[in-house]
């Protein structure tokens, strides 16, 4: 247990703020290594969970910051899902190296599928490909998405687990490295093509009231959007579009009615411009739009968040929960899903932009930001992390933005209301970035990119269905080895009572 804790403290240390990456293998390596030598399903699952307790606890502690509960409870259901691994880990100990690492591998690809899903809309923030933006590997998510890199990466780590209990059994460790050196060098395939280019501003504005949430301060969008409209009447240059972040506009009764107030306020507009805005749908209940205003103001297009994030944009069971550690008040309405029938795609007036659009965590969700990014040549994403103060969770929002430029080769737009904001490139490299809590513009040329990578064909269904199909062979292995093993044993049994017998009944 002491190794499975352990392991999982070291793997958060791949993660931002200290983002060690070697840890990313080395980590999860040390939790395997316990959970196969448990001795039992039972006790392997039980280090599955340890490692993820000591994952979730350290890699998330920024969750804290929001609430107590929250970054309690977060963990503590987080970590049920390292159970999976773990168990497989114990069960499949007696196989081949090689079959050992198929089934681990396959296994926490399908333990984190399911972690991104349930409950509620799930968590995908943690995959271990979140620590590799920064490596040549993260081409590879382009061909098996972020999902199929943090297999690849466990695959690696379970090999370096049957280096210690294999002695010199280096063929899984060696043929892990070339299977992720071979996607990796997929990836590098320009499997989009370009489409143009866009002059994009995003403008970066400090937190009206330091360390406080939105609720307790008066004013507080009001004297947001100020700050908006005044840096950016202050550009130097017309760029062909401004990105604001979320929540940048006061919440309106239509869209139409908030691009009026906006000009109202600013004038006209030095160019169209991208920003966050709430619309109420029936009492206690809204909308939160990505929503796109020409220069006069007029709304041209929008995209409605379809992934509220619970207990931070709506209270699930809010009579019964909503005293729960004060998070009725600081959530006094509910968002609503927006429409989900068909991809939205933001187009600007006078380019070719087609701006697949989410809003805030939404980028965390490998699905929600692929159902935008097929018809889009652009990703962009709006957000606020001000609640979480300077903890790591802009950094590791930031490299999960990074992720999902790389999954689809097209280039990301990350709006932040205090940072931090970037430009990404369609490979996933930061060309430009903010600091946190400083106001700031970022200004450049984005490429606009067309096209589908073999992720966005496949998605995370099909490594998810490889990852079942892998599983079940090693079970058939298994199954098969266990039936011969037992006629090997019945017929030594046989032959030494045959041997034993009477001579005489012989």
């Amino acid at each position: 247990m002491v190794a499975a804790l352990a392991g999982g403290a070291l793997t958060s240390l791949a993660f931002a703020p200290v983002a060690w990456w070697p840890f990313v293998v080395v980590g999860p390596a040390i939790g395997l290594w316990s959970a196969a030598v448990a001795g039992s399903v039972r006790r392997g699952a039980l280090c599955g969970v340890v490692y993820g307790l000591a994952f979730a606890f350290t890699a998330l502690h920024w969750m804290l910051a929001l609430d107590p509960v929250a970054g309690i409870a977060l963990p503590l259901v987080q970590a049920v899902f390292w159970a999976i691994p773990g168990g497989i880990a114990a069960a499949a100990a007696g196989l081949r190296p090689g079959w050992w690492v198929t089934a681990v591998a396959a296994s926490w690809v399908l333990a984190e599928a399911a972690r991104g899903r349930v409950p509620l809309t799930g968590f995908e923030w943690g995959q271990l490909s979140m620590a590799t933006v920064d490596l040549p590997v993260r081409s590879a998510p382009a061909v098996v998405g972020a999902l199929g890199m943090t297999g690849l990466l466990v695959g690696i780590a379970a090999s370096l687990a049957v280096l210690v209990m294999h002695r010199r059994t280096w063929q899984p460790l060696v043929a892990a490295l070339v299977i992720i050196a071979v996607v990796a060098g997929l990836g590098t395939v320009r499997w989009t093509s370009p489409d143009g280019e866009l002059t994009v501003t995003v403008v970066q504005v400090d937190d009206p009231c330091p360390g406080a949430f939105a609720a307790d301060c008066p004013g507080y969008i009001d004297r947001l959007t100020q700050a908006y409209i005044d840096r950016t009447a202050h550009l130097e240059a017309d760029p062909d579009l401004v990105v604001w972040g979320e929540d940048a506009l006061p919440g309106a009764v239509t869209r139409r009615t908030a691009g009026a107030e906006l000009v109202a306020n600013a004038g006209t507009l030095r160019a169209p411009v991208l920003a966050g805005v709430g619309t109420p749908t029936t009492p206690g209940r809204f909308l939160r739009w990505a929503a796109l205003f020409d220069t006069d103001g007029t709304a041209l297009d929008g995209y409605a968040k379809r992934m509220p994030v619970p207990f931070g944009e709506y209270v699930p069971l809010r009579d019964v929960l909503g005293g729960v550690s004060d998070v009725g008040r600081l959530v006094p309405e509910d968002l609503e899903a927006g429409d989900d029938t068909s991809p939205v795609v933001l187009r600007t007036d006078g380019t070719t932009a087609r701006l697949g659009t989410v809003v805030s965590w939404e980028v965390a969700f490998a699905r929600a930001v692929r159902a935008v990014a097929r018809d889009a040549n652009a990703l962009a994403t709006l957000t606020t992390v001000a609640s979480y103060g300077r903890s790591a969770a802009s950094d590791q929002l930031l490299a999960i933005a990074q992720l999902r430029a790389a999954e689809h080769q097209k280039p990301m737009i990350l709006a932040a209301t205090t940072g931090r904001s970037a430009l990404i490139d369609p490979v996933g490299r930061i060309t430009a970035v903010s600091a946190l809590f400083e106001a700031d513009e970022l200004t450049g040329v984005v490429p606009l990119r067309s096209g589908l990578t073999p992720y966005a064909v496949i998605g995370d269904t099909g490594i998810m269905l490889l990852a079942g199909v892998a599983l079940a062979v090693v079970w058939l292995v298994a199954r098969r080895r266990s039936h011969l093993t037992g006629r090997e044993q019945a017929v030594g049994a046989a032959a030494s009572d045959d041997h034993h017998a009477d001579p005489v009944t012989r």
